[in-house]
C-alpha cells in the first residue's frame, strides 16, 4: 500500500516535472544562450606577433553566439535567427551590420536566415520595416508622410558579400525580387522635396546615426540615404549580371548614373572637397560628417576628387584623430571628443564603410592603416579600460576590462560616451563593433578575400611573421593557408597549408602577382618576391 502511493505521488509530480523542463528548456532556446560553437567550426586567424588581436577576435564570436535567436507560430519568425540587439525587437539597421561580419561563420550561425525574416515581412507593396516586434511579429512602425519608417537599405551590399563566401546563385534568384521591390519602395516614398527631388531623404532614427548633427535638412538630400541608393542601384546590376538578366542590368545601370550624377552636381562641394546634405530649398548644410563618405563606398566621386575627400580622413585635426574615424569632424562646433554617439563617436559599422570605400580607390595601404589603427584602439581598450565614467566620482571596476563596446571615443583608449553624453556606452556589444576584430583582421590586416564563385581565394601578404588562416569556408572549399618565418632566408617567402578541394591561390605582393592551383591535400609554395623585404611594406 505504501508503494503504490508512493508510486501515485511520483506519477503526480511526473506532469510538474515535466512542464517545469519545458520552460526551462523554451527559457534556454528564447535567451540567446545555446552551445558555444567550436573554433575548429570557425575561420581561426594565425597572427604570431598579434596575438592579442586573435583574443579579440574570439571574443566577438563569443558574443554572436549569445545573439541567438527562435522564432515560433506567433511571431513566424525564421526559426533560428541573430539578434544582437534588444530582445524584444529585431532592428534592420543592428541586423544588416552584424551580417557582414558574421557570415564568416555562415555554415554556423544563422546569418542569412537573419535578412529572410524581414524579406518574410516584406509588405506586397515593397515596404520592410526597420523594426519588428519579437512577441507578435508585428512590425514597430508604419511609415507615414513625414517619416519613412526605414533604415539603411544594406540588404544587397550584405548577399553580395554571402555569394562571394557562398556561392549560391539559387539564393540570388529568390531574394532579387524582394530586394527590387524594396528599391522601388524607397525610390517612390523617399525623394527629397522640391530642389532635391532627385535625390533621398529619412529621419535622423531612419539614417541609423540618430543625434548626428545636419542642420536644418528635413525633407532634404540626406548624403547618406542618397549614396546607399546608389550603391543599391550599383549591387542590384551586379546581382543582374550575375543572374544574366540583361535588361535589369540595364536598368539599374541607368538608375545608378542617374543618381550618381546627381549627388555629384548637388551634394559635392568642390571648395572644400567634401559631399553635404542639402534642404530642399537646394541649400549646402556644411556640416562634415561620416555621412559625407557613404559616397566612396558606391563610387560616385572620380579620381581627382575622391582622393581630395580621403584628405580629409588623413588630416589629424579633421577625421583623422588618435582613433580613426569619428562620426563628425573634430573642427565641428557638435563634435564631442568623448563621443556622445554619433556627435564624434568611433563607429566600427562606418569605419567598416570607409575602408570599404578606400579599396574601391585602390587605397589598399591606407585601408589597412585603419583597420590597424581601429583594431588597436579597441583592443587597448578590451586590455586596459575599467574607469566607470561619472563626472563626479569616477571609480575603477575590473570588470569592465575584456569588453567590446558600442562605440569608442575618438582621442584616447576609452569607450564612447552614449547618447545623454554623461555614462559610457553598452559593454558586450557586437552588432556595430565586430568588423573590426573579425571583417577588418580577417581582410585588411590578414588580407585575405573569398571568391568563391570561381573558387578562389586572394591573399594581399603585407607581413613577414608568421601569419595566415586556419579552415577559412566558402564555397565547397574549406582552406587552411599560413606563411612561414624563414629568419636563415629572410628574402623567401614559404606558405604552407592544406585544401579539402581544388581551389587557385591567388597571391598578390607588392612586387608580384601570380596564381597557383592546388588540388585536395597540402598546400606548399616558396618564392622570392623581389624586394619583399627591403622595401619596407612587409613590417609588422
Amino acid at each position: 500500500m505504501v508503494r503504490r502511493r508512493a508510486a501515485e505521488r511520483r506519477t503526480a509530480r511526473t506532469p510538474v516535472i515535466a512542464f517545469i523542463l519545458l520552460i526551462t528548456l523554451i527559457q534556454f532556446m528564447t535567451s540567446g544562450c545555446g552551445p558555444t560553437v567550436s573554433k575548429s567550426r570557425l575561420p581561426e586567424p594565425i597572427l604570431e606577433d598579434n596575438r592579442e588581436l586573435v583574443d579579440l577576435y574570439w571574443e566577438a564570436w563569443r558574443l554572436i553566439n549569445q545573439a541567438r535567436m527562435w522564432g515560433n507560430r506567433r511571431n513566424q519568425f525564421p526559426s533560428k535567427y541573430l539578434n544582437p540587439e534588444d530582445k524584444s525587437v529585431i532592428d534592420q539597421w543592428s541586423t544588416l551590420s552584424m551580417s557582414l561580419f558574421s557570415m564568416y561563420g555562415y555554415r554556423e550561425y544563422p546569418v542569412m536566415e537573419s535578412l529572410d525574416l524581414f524579406y518574410q515581412k516584406q509588405r506586397s507593396d515593397g515596404f520592410i520595416a526597420r523594426a519588428y516586434i519579437t512577441q507578435s511579429g508585428d512590425p514597430l512602425h508604419l511609415p507615414t508622410l513625414l517619416d519613412p519608417m526605414i533604415h539603411p537599405p544594406l540588404f544587397a551590399w550584405a548577399e553580395l558579400k554571402y555569394f562571394s563566401l557562398s556561392a549560391d546563385t539559387a539564393r540570388l534568384q529568390r531574394v532579387f525580387p524582394v530586394l527590387e521591390k524594396y528599391f522601388r519602395w524607397i525610390d517612390q516614398f523617399c525623394r527629397g522635396k522640391y530642389e532635391a527631388s532627385d535625390l533621398y531623404y529619412t529621419t535622423p532614427i531612419g539614417s541609423g546615426m540618430m543625434n548626428l548633427p545636419r542642420g536644418d535638412i528635413e525633407s532634404g538630400g540626406w548624403t547618406d540615404l542618397s549614396a546607399q541608393m546608389a550603391l543599391f542601384a550599383d549591387h542590384l546590376k551586379q546581382i543582374a549580371v550575375i543572374l544574366d538578366l540583361p535588361e535589369k542590368h540595364q536598368y539599374y545601370t541607368r538608375k545608378y548614373s542617374e543618381i550618381s550624377t546627381s549627388i555629384r552636381s548637388k551634394l559635392w562641394d568642390p571648395d572644400s572637397s567634401f559631399f553635404y546634405d542639402v534642404t530642399r530649398e537646394g541649400k549646402i548644410a556644411k556640416v562634415r560628417t561620416v555621412a559625407g563618405f557613404w559616397p566612396l563606398l558606391a563610387g560616385i566621386p572620380g579620381q581627382t576628387d575622391a582622393a581630395n575627400l580621403i584628405e580629409h580622413l588623413k588630416d589629424s585635426s579633421d577625421f583623422g584623430l588618435i582613433h580613426m574615424f569619428p562620426s563628425v569632424s573634430a573642427r565641428e562646433p557638435d563634435y564631442d571628443s568623448r563621443g556622445f554617439y554619433w556627435r564624434g563617436g568611433v563607429w566600427g559599422i562606418t569605419n567598416y564603410m570607409i575602408i570599404q570605400g578606400l579599396l574601391r580607390y585602390r587605397q589598399e595601404d591606407f585601408a589597412r592603416e585603419a583597420a590597424l589603427n581601429h583594431l588597436n584602439n579597441m583592443l587597448s581598450v578590451y586590455r586596459e579600460f575599467d574607469i566607470v565614467t561619472d563626472e563626479e566620482n569616477p571609480e575603477s571596476n575590473s570588470e569592465l576590462i575584456g569588453n567590446i563596446w558600442e562605440l569608442y571615443a575618438p582621442e584616447e583608449a576609452a569607450p564612447g560616451t552614449r547618447w545623454d553624453a554623461k555614462k559610457d556606452c553598452q559593454p558586450d556589444h557586437i552588432s556595430f563593433s565586430g568588423h573590426g576584430p573579425i571583417s577588418m583582421l580577417i581582410e585588411n590586416i590578414l588580407g585575405f578575400s573569398a571568391d568563391a564563385p570561381n573558387d578562389a581565394l586572394y591573399w594581399r601578404i603585407t607581413r613577414s611573421d608568421r601569419h595566415g588562416i586556419r579552415h577559412l569556408s566558402f564555397g565547397d572549399n574549406t582552406v587552411s593557408v599560413w606563411t612561414e618565418a624563414q629568419p636563415e632566408r629572410p628574402d623567401l617567402l614559404s606558405i604552407q597549408g592544406n585544401t579539402d578541394s581544388d581551389v587557385d591561390l591567388m597571391i598578390i605582393t607588392e612586387a608580384d602577382s601570380f596564381a597557383v592551383h592546388f588540388d585536395p591535400g597540402p598546400v606548399e609554395v616558396s618564392f622570392i618576391p623581389q624586394n619583399y623585404i627591403t622595401r619596407g611594406r612587409f613590417g609588422r
